[in-house]
């Protein structure tokens, strides 16, 4: 009963939210996915969203977030509100303790503009639907500078109207970032009526611009599998002798110490994977050297700042305007915590850690404004080798460059810095030589997934008149398609995925829109997704001149529903068994680490985990489930019109151990009962047989 009511509870809460928070827009074509909130910040309630998730994957309920607080603070000096009141500092909060936007931000509007519209994406005839991101939520425009730009606009109490446009990538070199250009103006408009001028005249004085960001690797699976405890060292990067690198904070997960092992990087405790490899960041490309010169000031930041969460100041919490004026105006330059003599993260005076860093003095004559570029970025060991290093870990056979146990795996998780160095380095490119100049690859196809007996057929096409081939190049108009990329993961979306077949290119396999997988298995969950890739002569400006380039690894994955091949109905009932028997819990060998919250199956009821198979059925059947002392505990209809999955060619069909009364049944011996009925509705008989379940 309790799997069903969280299950039901959590579908609820997601579609609420789609109604409440239609102004949420979504990057969710790369690695890293993020929102954008209409007023900059992530309200007090917003269940559906998705918080620098790397790597991205997740479209039900957007796990693995990596930061969990954002906000923009606005101050200045000697301000007169429009009720004519001298002020001598005011901070105009956007949002950092997640409630503090009400009253002094004011949404305008929250555009999403994209290159493509969102692919189409059925299995066996049904439709799969984006909650967080569907095609209706965009607008097209075949002319961008990236794939996807999302313009959001608010007014704020001081005047200033703030206009942030973010640009994310399909490119593979490019998905792992998301850049962010604000532009502060000084408009006098003080609420969400963009004509109107409450503040007209104003000089603005001594402005600063503050942005706030609390990260927390992974927070929503493995910072919560391990506890909840806030274990973060934080660490800011930038102006090195011989780097042109301007700036970044990042953070990444340290040892708690409340596990009987050094828990860094979050090792799941079932099979070791690295549940939080990941390092967050957030960093500045470019800032004004002053409203009338639009040169980078390689002095700004001008304030970079941490404090734990339980000494951060705020208007929440009390605290004058001039304490945090002085906050975003002390010029600290600090290094992080992690090069401070603090002997652990969960130290009082480090612990969860929130970072600034503050731009400005500015003064801001009306009418004119100050440009501000940011990047997000996520660096990482990828989820193949976390999961494979962390079994090796777990069974005490890691070794890396000399080290053994708790020291290999930490120096190879620390590996994942290096990969967010090499991003932000990307993430610069790209600003000094314009978003344009990043390579387009081919949009991504629509796809239909269809299971049949030992096969997962796969069709992919743009439009109904023209299956294929692709559009030119958007940018060139020159043809360059290539080929395309078949690539699956088994048991749940959110595993590795792996390519099993291309055709085009240097493959020598003619070009088609179709591929049938036969090496499967009867009973298993596929998971899928098609690029298509170009030749690369169009690339003329990229990172890698003429370097083929693919399109995104996440716009036509099917994730609600999985390919589940079977074997065909079968005519008699002389072979009708269950599988696993016995089923035992603690035994399962599975690509990853479940969690029953995470993995709740809404069109199932229950968790994959708990998947038993009867197989050997009819056409048409009844299965009846009863306990050893003979009481009945469900009645299973195959075909179940309940689950898309499940069809009525099959032998096979799926249980989720799933009462009637939506209670998950305990170990012990169970029997069952099963009626089978031909494919034109002739009774053929009956059939019993008994399982066990070990929990």
């Amino acid at each position: 009963m309790k799997t069903r009511i969280i299950g039901l509870v959590i579908l609820f809460i997601c579609l609420s939210a789609v109604n409440s928070y239609s102004q949420m827009k979504h990057h969710q074509i790369g690695r890293l996915w993020q929102t954008m909130f209409e007023v900059g910040t992530r309200p007090n309630y917003s269940p559906l969203y998705t918080a620098m998730n790397y790597p991205g994957g997740d479209f039900y309920l957007g796990t693995r977030k990596n930061m969990d607080r954002t906000g923009l603070w606005i101050g200045v000096k000697e301000w007169t509100n429009k009720f004519n009141e001298y002020q001598p500092y005011y901070v105009s909060e956007g949002g950092y303790m997640n409630n503090e936007a009400t009253g002094v931000v004011f949404p305008i509007y929250n555009k999403k503009y994209v290159r493509q519209r969102l692919p189409l994406v059925s299995i066996n005839g049904t439709a799969e639907k984006r909650y967080s991101d569907s095609r209706d939520s965009s607008t097209r425009r075949s002319s961008l500078d990236s794939d996807e730009q999302i313009v959001t606009k608010w007014a704020t109490d001081v005047g200033i109207e703030v206009t942030r446009t973010s640009y994310a990538f399909a490119n593979p070199r490019h998905d792992s970032y998301i850049i962010q250009e604000y532009v502060f103006k000084n408009t006098g408009n003080a609420d969400k009526e963009e004509n109107t001028v409450e503040l007209p005249n104003q000089v603005l004085k001594d402005v600063y611009f503050g942005f706030w960001r609390t990260f927390i690797p992974s927070l929503d699976v493995g910072h919560q599998q391990m506890g909840g405890k806030h274990d973060e060292w934080c660490h800011y990067y930038g102006n090195q002798p011989g780097d042109s690198l301007r700036g970044f904070w990042y953070v990444y997960d340290g040892d708690n110490n409340y596990k009987i092992f050094d828990d860094t990087g979050d090792p799941s405790e079932l099979n070791g994977e690295f549940l939080s490899p990941q390092y967050p960041s957030f960093g500045v490309l470019y800032a004004d050297t002053d409203y009338m010169t639009e040169i980078d000031d390689p002095n700004q930041p001008a304030t970079v700042n941490f404090w734990p969460y339980s000494q951060v100041n705020s208007h929440v919490s009390g605290d004058p305007d001039a304490t945090l004026y002085s906050d975003l105006s002390s010029g600290v330059q600090s290094m992080g915590s992690d090069t401070r003599e603090f002997g652990s993260p969960v130290d009082p005076q480090i612990q969860q850690p929130q970072l600034l860093m503050s731009f400005g003095p500015y003064e801001i004559p009306f009418g004119e404004d100050i440009r501000i570029v940011m990047f997000e970025a996520v660096g990482s060991v990828s989820r193949k080798q976390a999961m494979q290093k962390g079994r090796d870990w777990f069974a005490g056979k890691l070794e890396l460059n000399g080290l053994t146990g708790d020291d290999a795996k930490n120096a190879f998780v620390a590996t994942g810095k290096d990969s967010l160095h090499e991003i932000a380095r990307r993430a610069e490119w790209t600003w000094q030589n314009g978003i344009e100049a990043v390579p387009d690859g081919p949009e991504s196809p629509s796809l239909n997934i269809s299971a049949g007996p030992a096969k997962v057929e796969l069709e992919w096409y743009y439009n109904t008149d023209d299956s294929l081939p692709p559009k030119p190049d958007v940018d060139t108009g020159e043809y360059d398609f290539s080929g395309y990329r078949v690539f699956r993961a088994a048991d749940d979306y959110n595993n590795e995925y792996y390519k099993i077949w291309e055709c085009g290119g240097n493959s020598g396999i003619d070009v088609t829109n179709k591929y049938t997988d036969r090496d499967v298995e009867r009973g298993q969950s596929y998971y899928y997704y098609v690029t298509a890739y170009d030749d690369g002569s169009q690339n003329t400006s990229g990172l890698v001149p003429g370097e083929s380039v693919e399109s995104s690894h996440f716009s036509n994955r099917n994730f609600i529903y999985a390919g589940v091949p079977y074997a065909g109905a079968r005519p008699q009932l002389d072979s009708v068994f269950v599988v696993p028997n016995p089923f035992h819990f603690q035994g399962l060998a599975f690509g990853g680490t479940w969690d029953a919250d995470y993995k709740f199956d809404p069109n199932t009821g229950g968790r994959p985990e708990d998947k038993l198979l009867f197989v050997g059925l009819p056409a048409k059947a009844t299965i009846r489930i009863f306990t050893g002392s003979g009481n009945l505990i469900k009645t299973l209809e195959h075909p179940n019109p309940y689950n898309a999955q499940s069809v009525s060619e099959s032998a096979d069909e799926m249980w989720l151990q799933i009462t009637d009364e939506w209670q998950t049944i305990k170990s012990g011996v169970y029997f069952f009962h099963v009626e089978g009925w031909d494919q034109q509705g002739n009774y053929i008989g009956e059939t019993m047989g008994k399982f066990i379940i070990i929990r």
